[in-house]
Formats: C-alpha cells, sequence, structure tokens
C-alpha cells in the first residue's frame, strides 16, 4: 500500500498523562504539559478525531472516512484521564477512547499498585464523549488462559462495564497487546464489534478492525514524535496477520505460564 495522507490513520494509544509513576517507571506517563502541546497540534494539523467503534465503522464500510482522521486511545483507566486529560481535550475540541480494567474501577489500589478510575469519573467521561472499552477484566496475558478464564474477561469484563455505565461497550483492547486466533474469537463472541492491538504501527482504511494498529506513545515522545505519526514518518504502515517473531515469543510465554501454573510454590516473574 502507498502510503499517503488519506492511507495514514495515526492511532495513539496513551497510558497516564501526569508526573507519576506508573507501574514503577514514569515510561508511560506523559507530563501534562507535553499532552496539552501535542494536542494543540492534532487540532492544528486539521486532523478530525474519531473514537474506535467509529473508525470501525469505516473499516467495516458502514460508513465514509472523514478528511485526516487520528484517534486517541487511553490504556488502563487512570484516574488521571478523568483529571488531566479530560479537560485538555474538551479545550481543544478532541475526543478519545478509554480502555478500563474491569475490576479495578472504584477499588481501592493494592499497597504497590496504581490506582484506577472510580464509577462516578467513568460516567463523566463517557458524558462529555469519550467512549469507554473493554481492557479486559484484569489486566494478564489473554493469550495465555483456559477458554472458560479468557470467556470472563472478555465477556465478563463487558457486563461488568455495561452493568455500571448503563450503556452499551462496544470496543476492546488486549492486555499488552497479546491476541491469537482464540482470544480474538472470544472477543467476537462477546458481542465487541472491534478491538486494538498495539504494533507501533501506522492504521489505514485495510487495518484488521480485530487488531487495529496503534503506536504507544511514550514520557519521550514529545510534540515532535507526534509530528512524526501525525505526518506519516517514521513508522511502518500495519501489516495482517502475524509476525514469526510474535508466535515465538507467545510460545515462550505460554510455557512460562505453564510452568508456574504446575509450581504455584514458585514466585512468577512480574508481566
Amino acid at each position: 500500500m502507498s502510503r499517503s495522507a488519506k492511507t495514514v490513520v495515526p492511532v495513539l494509544c496513551y497510558h497516564s498523562v501526569g508526573d507519576v509513576r506508573r507501574d514503577n517507571t514514569l515510561r508511560w506517563s506523559v507530563s501534562p504539559g507535553d499532552f496539552d502541546e501535542q494536542m494543540a497540534l492534532i487540532r492544528e494539523r486539521g486532523r478530525t478525531p474519531m473514537t474506535v467503534s467509529g473508525y470501525a465503522a469505516v473499516l467495516r464500510g458502514l460508513a465514509p472516512p472523514p478528511p485526516r482522521p487520528v484517534l486517541i486511545t487511553f490504556d488502563d483507566g487512570f484516574p488521571d484521564l478523568a483529571e488531566t486529560a479530560l479537560p485538555v481535550l474538551r479545550r481543544h475540541r478532541l475526543t478519545a477512547t478509554a480502555y478500563v480494567i474491569a475490576a479495578r474501577v472504584g477499588t481501592a489500589p493494592p499497597p504497590d499498585g496504581d490506582p484506577s478510575l472510580d464509577w462516578e469519573q467513568l460516567r463523566e467521561l463517557h458524558a462529555h464523549g469519550v467512549e469507554i472499552g473493554s481492557h479486559s477484566r484484569s489486566h494478564c496475558a489473554l493469550d495465555c488462559l483456559r477458554p472458560s478464564e479468557l470467556h470472563q474477561e472478555a465477556a465478563g469484563s463487558r457486563r461488568a462495564l455495561e452493568d455500571g455505565l448503563g450503556t452499551s461497550v462496544r470496543s476492546f483492547a488486549y492486555p499488552y497487546g497479546y491476541h491469537s486466533g482464540a482470544v480474538r474469537s472470544a472477543v467476537r463472541a462477546a458481542g465487541y464489534t472491534s478491538a486494538c492491538g498495539v504494533k507501533n504501527a501506522l492504521s489505514h482504511p485495510n487495518d484488521d478492525v480485530f487488531a487495529i494498529a496503534r503506536v504507544l506513545i511514550e514520557r519521550d515522545t514529545g510534540t515532535a514524535g507526534i509530528g512524526a505519526l501525525l505526518d506519516g514518518t517514521g513508522w511502518p504502515l500495519a501489516w495482517r496477520g502475524e509476525r514469526l517473531r510474535t508466535r515465538g515469543w507467545r510460545a515462550y510465554r505460554r510455557a512460562r505460564h505453564l510452568l508456574y501454573t504446575a509450581r504455584p510454590q514458585l514466585t512468577q516473574p512480574p508481566s
């Protein structure tokens, strides 16, 4: 596929907007000032913001593509999404999609863990046009699970979010970007109409609606990095299917998962 302004669709994946370490690192925490500048640049470049479900309708041929689309997504559901990011999005008239971990919403964080959005904040986001999607029930590597566990992560998380929000939840984001044929089947069977992966590649009109390519935005990405994404430079166009190294990495992780499941006395390394 040739690369042009019409074919390149940047799908940005943020985690936290603040100066607080998440998962013991600042890597995934974009400073509020940088985030404001990045959102301002998106608006200045004349990009049309879309939710993931809106973009999925385009990929399915159910809606025409808008001029110069861009997608802004957030994973994990940290409170600063409502407290810090939402006011910036509203000021620049941008929409977004937030993927939240269902079992963590409204719960107290563990002693060494990160806090999560509560239900009131989640409803506020939805009221201001942010699409709410599922990032699974507990944020584990789905492609290592048994079918019954996978059903709870996909279908169970959707039910919990819909019950708490009182609205339909149609999009899913795979934790860590990990997915397989079985995971995709479970997500479709749960009633989702789209799903996001990672790939660190640019989406395009022929992208896979159940593995939409995203680029992880890090603390040092900066406004210049966002500008390159909007220009469609510095990143490959998303490919369909899996690369050999992805299959090899999954085989290793599954073997490790089976080992620690069979020998629970061992301390499993963090994922």
